[in-house]
């Protein structure tokens, strides 16, 4: 009751305040910025546009590729790179609360994009959890941030996004629940990306190909994407003369989603599933999870 009566006070203050407008105007600003100081030397510019400042890549045979083999969520901004930025702010600033801080300024200069907005909620909500000790469960951090994000902007209730990056979160927090701690992280990993293909498949149904190769691309570039093309593209920002690199590194990548493309014929279903069902799975899938993870809890206990 007690995390309702906050939620639903953060939602009439941020109505109040016209906070959605008001953070729409000041992500607008913080957008173009991180638009102009990109090099414009890079024959990938739109790749990078979207993998640094998360703007929506025009319709091209790139996006096709990327939302038939179901890589989209992590080309653009994702909460792959919000836990990537997280790490390396803990770092250099020595704490892992105030790397929220700058989080923030990357959320604004990413538009405040539904992924960005509700990953910061996550982060934020794990940090305070941390700090107190209250030691919340990943699903109910999950749920949380997904509330959070809907009290401040209401109109994401109708955002695929959003649910892309609750169904993503989620799939995580699954594979977190379901293993135990001492399973091999290679077994963890797989496990991992199956329940986000899995997750994802709802969301992306009628416009990705949803084939059970996106599986292993998943696994193996997924993590490239984040870990690797991510950062260059941050540093070529900084660094101009490894913009040949990120070029031929992008290059690399579409070629190898080409022929993957070619190679299993690859093409989008019928049709999509609506908003409502979406919700209706998202929250029963935690409930279903939740339970379990309560009754194994207490069969470890009676044993």
């Amino acid at each position: 009751m007690i995390l309702i009566a906050i939620i639903a006070l953060f939602a009439c203050t941020s109505f109040y305040l016209n906070l959605p407008i008001k953070l729409t105007e000041l992500a607008l600003a913080s957008h173009h910025f991180c638009l102009q100081i990109l090099p414009t030397s890079v024959e990938n510019l739109s790749s990078l546009e979207a993998l640094v400042c998360g703007k929506n890549m025009q319709p091209s045979a790139e996006k096709q590729i990327l939302v038939h083999t179901s890589l989209i969520h992590v080309f653009v901004v994702s909460g792959s790179h919000f836990l990537l930025l997280h790490k390396i702010f803990a770092k250099i600033l020595n704490r892992r609360f105030f790397a929220i801080v700058p989080l923030g300024f990357y959320a604004l200069a990413t538009l405040c994009q539904p992924p960005a907005v509700r990953s910061l909620f996550y982060l934020s909500l794990a940090e305070v959890s941390r700090e107190k000790k209250l030691f919340t469960p990943p699903l109910l951090l999950v749920l949380l941030s997904g509330l959070f994000s809907l009290a401040l902007f209401p109109s994401w209730i109708y955002s695929r996004s959003l649910l892309m990056s609750l169904f993503a979160s989620l799939a995580l927090s699954i594979s977190s629940e379901i293993l135990y701690k001492d399973s091999r992280h290679s077994t963890r990993l797989l496990l991992s990306q199956v329940f986000i293909y899995i997750a994802l498949a709802f969301c992306l149904w009628g416009t990705s190909s949803l084939h059970p190769l996106s599986i292993v691309l998943n696994l193996t570039l997924g993590p490239i994407i984040g870990t690797v093309l991510f950062p260059l593209g941050l540093l070529v920002t900084f660094v101009p003369f490894l913009v040949p690199l990120f070029d031929r590194s992008i290059d690399f990548l579409f070629f190898v989603l080409m022929k993957s493309k070619e190679l299993f014929n690859m093409e989008p279903s019928a049709f999509s599933l609506s908003h409502l069902l979406l919700w209706l799975l998202f929250l029963a899938t935690l409930l279903v999870v939740h339970i379990f993870s309560i009754q194994r809890k207490r069969s470890s206990y009676e044993r």
